[in-house]
């Protein structure tokens, strides 16, 4: 059974118009597997939300702002509107979207937000020297939407079995690709890779699903989480 605890706002800054940082403190300590998510008991609502980072009675979240118009997603705006030090309760870490320990090269699809399960097992992984590559692609739709470019540099500039690819759907910016990452998928082929894991919005999995299985994926090496 898991124990409803305490957090209190530390810290939050933008990394775009509509993208928080968040970094709660912890009444307690709390074990936590890479992947896992804790859930807000937001007044009259529960929301769920992986973790970024961790770090003894610390953790760190990524949360996109939408306002009330934007699919009435008022938990969103109500935890990125918190004042500094304000308290809220929790529950968890619970989940089990997690990276299989074995030496097959690993793809990884993000949309957005929904990196953050995706980036924290790598940055675990990469940390405990795994045995395999890890390719990471990031899509959204405009330059201005990007966010922890610089940290994937860094872990890009560190790890010899990091790369990382972005695609941008309604601009064309130099380092960055054009299109939709179902794009990269049609001109990859399956002897780079042997696992994906894929995080986003349920159209953007179920194409991209659709294209591995034409080429010979096997649907037991794919893992999904949708939203």
């Amino acid at each position: 059974m898991k124990v409803i605890q305490n957090f209190k706002l530390i810290n939050k800054k933008n990394l775009t118009p509509n993208v928080y940082e968040l970094d709660f403190e912890s009444d307690n300590d709390f074990s936590f597997k890479p992947g896992q998510f804790i859930t807000f008991l937001i007044p009259v609502w529960w929301r769920a939300y992986s973790i970024l980072e961790e770090n003894w009675k610390n953790i760190k979240l990524i949360i996109k702002k939408r306002e009330l118009s934007e699919w009435g997603r008022w938990w969103s705006k109500y935890l990125c509107e918190l004042e500094i030090w304000t308290s809220i309760r929790w529950v968890g870490p619970a989940w089990h979207f997690t990276l299989k320990e074995n030496e097959k090269n690993k793809l990884f699809l993000w949309t957005g937000t929904w990196f953050v399960p995706l980036y924290n097992q790598i940055i675990y992984w990469l940390k405990n020297k795994l045995d395999c590559n890890f390719k990471l692609i990031f899509w959204a739709r405009n330059y201005i939407d990007l966010f922890y470019i610089n940290e994937l540099n860094n872990l890009k500039n560190t790890y010899n079995n990091f790369d990382f690819e972005v695609y941008l759907s309604r601009e064309e910016i130099n380092p960055y690709k054009k299109w939709y990452i179902t794009d990269f998928l049609n001109y990859e082929t399956k002897d780079k890779f042997e696992e994906v894991y894929i995080c986003g919005m349920p159209n953007m999995i179920d194409s991209s699903i659709e294209i591995l299985i034409e080429k010979w994926f096997k649907k037991e090496d794919i893992f999904t989480e949708k939203y």
